[in-house]
Order: structure tokens, then sequence, then C-alpha cells
């Protein structure tokens, strides 16, 4: 069955949550577009794979080129541990009970709209490693580490993103589907 102008399409992204083993500290990206802090993220490509797509995130806002472009899965990589990322896991899919997430993808004629959905991804860094290794990319001014409890004001809705993947990671509730 053909697409009509008024089905659903959907862009995905990746939300990366940059955390201390301990949950007490997350790094959080300053957009230069937005003037706003936010999660590290960014938009999957046509043809490809969420893994790619993650390792691309860090390549290209964060200046981490010498973390390898291959199928990693999570599984444990020496120079993406030399660079403070030390694993992760795909902890929630967002988007799918609040088609308005991402109002940028909604202003465009009807045909040519986008529903946003996340891939929400639970990452355990070495903070103080990361920060010193960043090379900031062209959307990124800089990298800064936040105490979970002091966050500043997030960009759409990472605040509330970062706050149901750690209590349902509490919960062992992960992956979440909201």
């Amino acid at each position: 069955m053909p697409l009509r102008p008024e089905d659903a399409r959907f862009a995905i992204g990746l939300d990366l949550i940059l955390t201390d083993a301990d949950r007490s500290q997350i790094a959080l990206i300053l957009r230069a577009d937005e003037q706003r802090y936010a999660l590290l993220g960014e938009k999957m490509r046509w043809g490809e794979r969420a893994d790619q797509a993650f390792l691309r995130a860090l390549r290209e806002e964060l200046g981490l080129t010498k973390i390898l472009p291959s199928r990693v899965n999570g599984e444990l990589n020496r120079k993406l541990q030399a660079s403070g990322i030390l694993c992760w896991q795909l902890a929630g899919l967002f988007g799918l009970l609040r088609p308005e997430r991402d109002p940028r993808f909604l202003q465009a004629p009807l045909a040519e709209r986008a529903q946003v959905l996340s891939l929400a991804y639970l990452v355990d860094c070495d903070l103080s490693r990361l920060q010193q290794v960043v090379k900031p990319g062209n959307s990124v001014l800089r990298l800064e580490i936040f105490s979970l409890t002091a966050l500043p004001t997030l960009f759409l809705d990472h605040a509330e993103l970062i706050r149901h993947i750690l209590e349902a990671e509490r919960r062992g509730e992960l992956p979440l589907i909201r």
C-alpha cells in the first residue's frame, strides 16, 4: 500500500545519556544552534544501523575520530574506552506517546512532516577522561559535566527522558518504551 500524505512519517534520533557509573553526574553538550544544553544525539540516516549512528554521533559531535566505525553493539572497544566511553545499553524508545515531542519536524507541509522517535542509550563513562579528549563538532559549543541533582534547563524533553530512564533503571525495567 503506498504512503498517503496523512500517513505518519518518522525520524529516528539517538539520545546518549552520558553518565558516570554511580549515576551522580552527566555530560551534556551546549548546542550551537539553540544555545541550550542537551543530550548528545543525532538523527539516523537512511540505511544506517543504530550502532553506526551511535558511533557517528560520537565522531561528529564530540570529535572522537579514533573510534572504530565497525559494528560494536555495546561491546567494549579499546579505542572507545580510551576516549572515556566504557559501556552502553539501549535504554528506551521515546516518542510513541508524544508525537509532538520535537516541534521542529512538525512545521513543514503535511507530506514532509515527521514525528521524532528517540532511541535512548545509557552510556557509562569516565567523564573526566571524556572531557579531556572531546573536540566539539560544528553543532556543539562544548561538553560540560553536571550533577544529576542540579541540571540546567535542557533542550526539548531531555530532562524528562533522563528522569524516566534513570527511574526505570533503578526499578530494573530497561528498556523503557514511552
